[in-house]
């Protein structure tokens, strides 16, 4: 009976020290990963702003992604001062000197990017927005929304400059539903979708 009991005390040891082994195995790896681990935890967050650069005849807006996350943007342009159909969309200056010479009581906004930015096409879906159809990475802008402002020679007074004004507001949403490949093509309903199934963290009309 005695030998049982030593065998079986040695036996403990040897798995004990088994044990300790393989713990101390175990904290070296994660003391030697620390980069590995910490990366796990990295809260994804996004953080957009607008950029414009005016001067003379041009108001060149886009909009930078400065947090660390890949994000979809959406940006609306609100005008003020003028009357129902009096801004008139364009793709090129060219395109609205033209129109101006032939309608110059009106308001042109270039919007060269027509490509790039699309406003959704569904009789549902239309909600003034323009969606970015692209991945905006971490550090980089988007293609500019807004190129020039023209306005038509009727236009081109200080009573109506002093009462027209542009505004652009813009949101944005981590971009999860991105294409399987780097140059696969953004398509607007992965953008609307993203925005749809995005919970909202602050309510603008407040």
């Amino acid at each position: 009976m005695k030998k049982f009991f030593k065998t079986h005390a040695k036996l403990c040891i040897a798995v004990l020290a088994l044990a300790l082994v393989t713990v101390g195995g175990t904290l070296a790896l994660m003391v030697t990963s620390p980069k590995a681990l910490l990366n796990n935890f990295t809260a994804a967050s996004i953080d957009t702003e607008i950029n414009e650069v005016v001067g003379e005849g041009t108001k060149q807006v886009s909009i930078t992604n400065k947090g660390p996350s890949d994000a979809y943007v959406r940006a609306r342009i609100m005008v003020s001062g003028v009357e129902n159909g009096q801004v008139q969309i364009v793709k090129t200056t060219e395109e609205a000197n033209t129109e101006a010479e032939k309608k110059p009581d009106k308001v042109y906004l270039v919007m060269q990017n027509s490509a790039t930015w699309q406003q959704a096409a569904g009789e549902d879906e239309k909600d003034d927005f323009y969606y970015y159809l692209g991945v905006v990475k971490p550090d980089e802008p988007t293609e500019n929304l807004l190129e020039k402002v023209v306005f038509g020679k009727d236009l081109q007074n200080d009573e109506f400059l002093a009462g027209f004004n542009i505004t652009v507001y813009h949101e944005s949403v981590l971009a999860i539903n991105k294409p399987a490949t780097s140059d696969g093509k953004v398509t607007l309903e992965m953008v609307t979708d993203s925005f749809k199934n995005a919970v909202p963290t602050t309510n603008p009309g407040t």
